[in-house]
């Protein structure tokens, strides 16, 4: 039986994903610089900082890579304080399961403070009861951060069902011993083997109200 669950942030909750693959070209932009074809694939597999530094070296720059950081900071911080929006049916699931008594935190590979303030402008924040951060825990290629998020709703794993849009966060959960649901989203490109590793996957949240009795009745 599942009692609890944990989030994700971007790509699941947050339709943030667009905002992450497009920001050095919109930095680029701003400055009037032409991007090149490939930079969001190159920037996809950057931090920030390093991020900066690529940008900075690859177009001549003249901020210094410190400077760019903090642009880049300053975009993605006016981008979660005005303009992220929910996933389409986030706060219908929300409201689904905390009708069936389900306790939820979250676990983002963001910056919390951003991801936790957005969630509650969108008028959802009061469904969590805290977050945890891979900042403070590790990438999602180790359980950690999930096991930190059950931790703050004294969960069991297998108690759990972890709401992701990344295969490899799902394999994580999974090998941990999570029930692992999956939403589909522009920031991963195997669908395919995200489908076969999650125990539910969907094409959008509203999918899984429709059918939020299995998902509880879930043996992980």
């Amino acid at each position: 039986m599942i009692k609890f669950a944990i989030f994700d942030l971007d790509g699941t909750l947050l339709d943030s994903s667009e905002m992450w693959r497009t920001l050095g070209i919109r930095y680029l932009t701003a400055l009037g610089e032409t991007p090149e074809e490939g930079l969001t694939d190159e920037m996809n597999e950057l931090s920030l900082p390093e991020g900066a530094r690529y940008l900075h070296e690859h177009y001549g720059l003249s901020y210094s890579p410190e400077e760019i950081t903090r642009h880049l900071t300053r975009m993605i911080e006016r981008f979660y304080t005005d303009e992220v929006r929910l996933k389409d049916d986030a706060a219908k699931l929300l409201a689904a399961l905390r009708a069936h008594c389900v306790h939820m935190s979250v676990a983002t590979a963001g910056d919390e403070r951003l991801g936790m303030s957005a969630l509650s402008r969108l008028g959802v924040g009061d469904f969590f009861t805290g977050s945890v951060s891979c900042s403070n825990y590790g990438s999602k290629t180790s359980p950690d951060v999930f096991l930190a998020a059950a931790d703050l709703i004294h969960a069991l794993p297998e108690e759990t069902v972890v709401f992701e849009d990344s295969l490899f966060a799902v394999k994580t959960a999974k090998r941990a011993g999570f029930a692992t649901a999956a939403v589909k989203d522009i920031s991963e490109s195997n669908q395919t083997e995200l489908k076969r590793f999650s125990d539910f996957y969907a094409e959008r949240l509203g999918e899984f109200v429709d059918n939020i009795k299995v998902i509880l009745n879930f043996t992980a």
